[in-house]
């Protein structure tokens, strides 16, 4: 398998990230995606599945995508390779630009997928490009150049989603299985702490319960247990930093019926355990 061709920048400044990548072979993301930084992922060539949260969205050349922090996300194959560049930043990294705005920056990822046409296109491209130049030459004045640009890519993507308001949703409504498995993984996020197994959940959708394993797994990427592990784990780690409940509580609260099964879960996902977790990540 040949290694794909990337372009790997050091964050400039701190609470920054830029990458492009181009893969010429079949890639899928490991399992455990969450994070607490928000991502920008900008589709250049090939497709691919891109599932947010509790919906698969088809990703084109020319589609913006906006993850927010702390959302469960994972790519699949459609194409074998693909061109895509990747941002990532962090709480406070343009708050003192935006303070006196009064525009949040947060509110243009309550929309996942963003389809851009070819003169949108051109202007995020052109943003993008800036983006990677000032990350790469890392001069005196790239830290503000990066804030302002990024700033600007992001007041572009609001504009385009207003202009858009009306448009289709970029899920693939015309599938039935996509739209069962949305409805499935939906139920997961909203009752993560009550009882849920593939019995359970295939009794209440009407699908037969091997079935709804098998198409849960090709939709998603995530087989149904790993899934609902994520999600019970991803409020885990919100209730640990948070400080408020001993994790015998918090194990409850999220829907572990044991305390031993969640710390295996938990060390086995996040390479520490939720003591560890909260002595490091606790307010």
């Amino acid at each position: 398998m040949r290694e794909p061709s990337s372009e790997r920048l050091n964050p400039v400044p701190k609470g920054f990230s830029i990458h492009k990548a181009h893969r010429t072979a079949p890639f899928n993301m490991p399992l455990n995606h969450y994070h607490d930084a928000y991502e920008i992922y900008y589709m250049c060539s090939g497709e691919r599945y891109y599932f947010i949260k509790d919906r698969t969205y088809r990703v084109q050349p020319g589609d913006l995508v906006l993850i927010d922090k702390h959302v469960l996300h994972k790519t699949q194959n459609i194409t074998n390779g693909h061109e895509r560049i990747l941002i990532h930043y962090r709480d406070g990294f343009l708050d003192p630009i935006f303070e006196s705005s009064g525009w949040d920056h947060r509110s243009v990822f309550e929309q996942p997928v963003i389809r851009l046409n070819i003169k949108q296109q051109a202007v995020a491209e052109s943003l993008l490009e800036r983006l990677l130049e000032e990350s790469k030459l890392q001069s005196p004045e790239s830290p503000v150049y990066i804030k302002i640009t990024l700033m600007e890519l992001l007041l572009f993507a609001g504009r385009c989603i207003r202009e858009q308001a009306n448009a289709l949703s970029r899920t693939e409504p015309d599938n039935p299985m996509f739209e069962r498995v949305a409805s499935v993984a939906a139920y997961i996020n909203d009752h993560f702490a009550e009882e849920l197994s593939l019995t359970l959940l295939s009794g209440l959708f009407h699908i037969n319960p091997h079935y709804l394993s098998r198409i849960f797994n090709k939709v998603t990427g995530f087989s149904f247990v790993e899934y609902v592990n994520l999600v019970r784990l991803k409020e885990a780690q919100k209730l640990l930093a948070a400080g408020e409940m001993n994790v015998t509580e918090v194990a409850e609260s999220v829907g572990f019926e044991s305390l031993s099964h969640f710390g295996r879960v938990f060390k086995a996902s996040l390479g520490m355990s939720p003591k560890d977790f909260r002595k490091r990540f606790g307010g």
